[in-house]
Formats: C-alpha cells, structure tokens, sequence
C-alpha cells in the first residue's frame, strides 16, 4: 500500500488529524517522505487544511482536483457538444472500511462520441487510458495503476456540476458501483458498509437513484442494498 494511501486511511479514521499525530504514527516513514506526500495530497485536493498543520477529508466528496479540472476543460475543447462527466476514486475513500490502492479517473462520455474521446485522450495523456475494459482487462492491466477509464455514459444519469466541472452525483455513483467491473473491489460486506456510510452522512434521493438503477437494469439489487443499509 502507497504512502499517500495510508495518510488517507488514518485520516478516515481520525477525520482530522494534527501533521504531529500523523508524523507519530508513522514513525517508521521518513519525515521528508511523509511530509511531501502530504503535501501532494493537499495541493491534489484530496485532503485539505483546517487550521495551521491540522487536516482533514475534503468536505466535499466531489472536491475537483488540477487534474480533472484540466482533462474536463480539454474534452470540452474538443467536443462541445457532446454531455460527460468526470470523477476519481477518491470520491470512494471516505465511505469505504478496507482501502485498496486506487488511482483512477473515471470519465463518463455520451455513446456516440465515448469511442472518439477515448481515441483524443491516448494520445494527449501520459496516463494508461481504456476503454470499457472487459473483467480480464481490470485485472491484468488496471489494478495498482494510475489509469484513466471512459465508460459510456447513460442518458439521463444524476449529475451536477462542482467548479464548473460536470461531475456524477452520489445516487449515480451508488448504482455504477453495484455492477461495474471497474468497482468489483465493492463486494458483499464492503459494499453494504459503503452504502450505509453514504445514506447517514448525505441526503440521497431515493426517486433519482431508482430512476437511474431503472436505466442500468438493477433496480432491484440497488433496491435491496438501499434497504439494508437503512
């Protein structure tokens, strides 16, 4: 597990945290190391300051990193036209018990053009980016890596926009996890775990998230983990 994911899994458990209690418990890194992956963290939006060396998650989940805000602003330039969306694995972290190594950014785009934005970003990224990757594919190729993922984007998805940045809103992100292999890491216990700490620290609407578990064909199964996390 990275430095940077350890940082944020002691964060989701203290949910903030003073740069002395973090340099203390991990004792066995070294300070500079400790210290710059911290920083990257904070300039990453990934965690922000409270005070002068006390830090805490982001308020909110969909804080919009340099990074998406310049691979939104390039899609943009590019297809003005066409609808998508952008978001990170980090909207995850906060709502999850066991924390994998995730480095990924998830870009939603509408069907008629996902192919062609997937195409403009190979060759305008230094990142890995697939397309729709099959389970064989997130397994040898994704896990473990900074990669970029475009996935087609489903018409009339839950989405609202952050910094003027078209992000998902937590009733999509509640249904792509329930079935997508690119979130095959949220299964059985984590899963529920992840859903009940959505439902108590947010307002979901229940019509929106249906609405959208309709259109991917699993009303049911988000039904039932709706239910169970009440």
């Amino acid at each position: 597990m990275s430095i940077s994911t350890e940082i944020l899994n002691f964060a989701i458990d203290k949910q903030r945290f003073s740069r002395k209690a973090l340099l203390d418990n991990f004792d066995n890194v070294p300070k500079k190391s400790l210290e710059q992956q911290l920083y990257r963290l904070l300039k990453n939006k990934r965690l922000e300051r409270v005070e002068q060396g006390v830090y805490r998650l982001p308020v909110s989940v969909f804080a919009v990193s340099d990074e998406l805000k310049q691979i939104f602003q390039l899609l943009k330039n590019k297809f003005p036209f066409a609808d998508f969306c952008i978001w990170s694995s980090d909207v995850l972290m906060p709502f999850m018990h066991h924390i994998p190594n995730l480095n990924y950014i998830y870009i939603d785009v509408e069907n008629d053009v996902a192919e062609s934005a997937f195409n403009f970003l190979k060759g305008n990224q230094s990142k890995a980016v697939f397309f729709r990757p099959t389970n064989e594919e997130y397994y040898r190729y994704i896990v473990g890596k900074q990669v970029i993922i475009v996935r087609n984007l489903v018409s009339e998805s839950p989405l609202q926009i952050i910094e003027n940045v078209k992000v998902p809103r937590l009733e999509k992100v509640l249904v792509d996890i329930a079935g997508d292999v690119e979130f095959d890491f949220l299964q059985g216990a984590e899963i529920t775990y992840f859903y009940r700490n959505v439902l108590e620290r947010n307002e979901i609407n229940k019509r929106k998230l249906l609405r959208y578990a309709s259109r991917r064909g699993r009303r049911t199964e988000v039904e039932q983990l709706y239910d169970n996390a009440l």
